[in-house]
């Protein structure tokens, strides 16, 4: 029992900074998707094709974190500085070059991209609408989403040290910034949807620099050299984030192909979708910060060979995570009538919402153990299998299930259908890891074998 409490109190110190955090980020999200659709529903569609790639940048940054981060904390918790420091330094260098050549790339497909959610149309001039306030705000929201990206690595390293503190103060501040600069970006100066980027980016921005000044002084980075040390880390990188970000590819993938059905339904239907997927981020706080303190935590258990605690930590995060997303769902059902007219005015929308809020929340809880079960598979050294994971919740539950939906034309068959997704993705998910420790880490500790 005192073992149980002992990590209980553990994983919460750990990850309670990190919600805050991520808290922060999606009231981001959340705050920009309300302003923008109070410029009009063409704003908010146009703003909801980002989605997509919203996830797959986050998805390539996270898996460029969550690798470096699992080798950090195993060489921390072996006493192996040096290849942490060398590991920090390839690992934050290398992916915001990374990030920045994508951003790029993706830049120049702009009108592609806008082909691919709305069919051409030259006789309607709504069409020519949404694709200017697309083409127009595409380049800004690019470079909003490269900010965040260089913030979220930088506290990578934190992370991996066991600081989760300051991630979570710096992505407080970016959003205490945004919120005071949106209405003034957006509305005051006339800015419109630029206004929500340039916000996000300044946001962001200012916190990094003081993110820069701040690590300094604590040697977690290095001027690298050439030596084979550094050659086999930056292999040994190079490896394992190139499993975790391909892992990460599977939502954004699933979010594009889930779009474009979705936009089979109409423009306030894209726009709907966007709300939904910013507000469900909103309620996955808590399990997206499990899904970040964890790894580096299961990273010095192994390192230290502490495999006992392996067992504590997965069982008392199981419960934890059941039990918060029980109580959110309910919170959430309850509170449906008080959200909706700050969130929108549009009726069709609002009607949309309000059966979402009490149908969908309550997937959220197996939605989040199957979320953190992939993180876990990861920082266990088993990324195959993580992905594994991944592509059963994405592309053999959860997009034929919101296929089924759109096919008979009815939003309210979608959200029923995408919530029993959910539901067996983390039910899988779970058994997966059961057997997975049994059969793998068995040998190691024989604990390990009754999570």
């Amino acid at each position: 029992m005192f073992a149980v409490s002992s990590t209980l109190r553990t994983l919460i110190s750990k990850t309670l900074p990190l919600c805050i955090g991520l808290f922060a980020i999606m009231s981001v999200q959340l705050v920009d998707s309300v302003f923008i659709g109070l410029l009009g529903v063409n704003e908010l569609a146009a703003h909801g094709m980002t989605l997509p790639f919203q996830t797959l940048l986050i998805g390539i940054q996270v898996g460029i974190g969550v690798g470096a981060t699992a080798i950090m904390s195993q060489a921390i918790g072996a006493k192996k500085h040096y290849k942490a420091r060398a590991v920090a330094t390839l690992s934050v260098n290398g992916g915001i070059v990374f990030m920045a050549l994508f951003c790029l790339l993706l830049w120049q497909l702009d009108t592609f991209i806008v082909r691919v959610f709305i069919s051409p149309n030259i006789e309607n001039p709504h069409y020519f609408l949404l694709v200017n306030l697309f083409i127009t705000y595409w380049p800004y929201w690019l470079f909003s989403a490269l900010s965040v990206a260089v913030l979220y690595l930088l506290t990578s390293v934190y992370r991996a040290h066991g600081d989760t503190k300051t991630t979570g103060a710096m992505f407080v501040t970016a959003s205490i910034i945004n919120l005071v600069l949106d209405p003034l970006l957006i509305f005051y100066f006339d800015l419109g949807i630029k206004g929500a980027a340039i916000a996000s980016s300044l946001g962001y921005g200012i916190a990094t620099i003081y993110v820069l000044f701040d690590v300094k002084p604590k040697q977690w980075f290095i001027g690298l050299q050439r030596h084979i040390g550094t050659i086999k880390y930056g292999i040994e990188l190079l490896n394992v984030t190139s499993a975790t970000i391909t892992n990460q590819f599977l939502p954004a993938a699933s979010a594009f192909v889930a779009m474009m059905l979705i936009a089979k339904l109409g423009t306030d239907a894209i726009a709907f979708w966007s709300l939904l997927a910013r507000i469900e981020s909103f309620s996955l706080v808590f399990t997206l910060a499990l899904t970040m303190s964890i790894p580096p935590m299961i990273g010095q258990y192994l390192g230290a060979r502490q495999y006992h605690a392996i067992d504590n930590l997965l069982t008392t995060t199981a419960k934890l995570l059941l039990g918060f997303t029980a109580v959110l769902a309910v919170l959430l059902a309850l509170s449906a009538d008080l959200m909706l007219p700050l969130i929108t005015q549009d009726p069709s929308l609002s009607a949309w919402l309000k059966a979402a809020l009490w149908i969908m929340p309550i997937s959220y809880g197996p939605l989040g153990l199957c979320m953190v079960v992939v993180s876990v598979f990861n920082a266990l050294g088993a990324p195959k299998t993580a992905l594994i994971v991944s592509f059963a919740r994405l592309f053999i539950l959860y997009i034929p299930a919101v296929a089924i939906g759109t096919a008979t034309g009815d939003m309210l068959n979608t959200i029923i259908a995408a919530t029993f997704a959910n539901l067996l993705a983390g039910t899988f998910a779970w058994f997966k890891l059961k057997d997975y420790l049994k059969s793998t880490l068995d040998h190691a500790q024989p604990c390990i074998a009754n999570t």
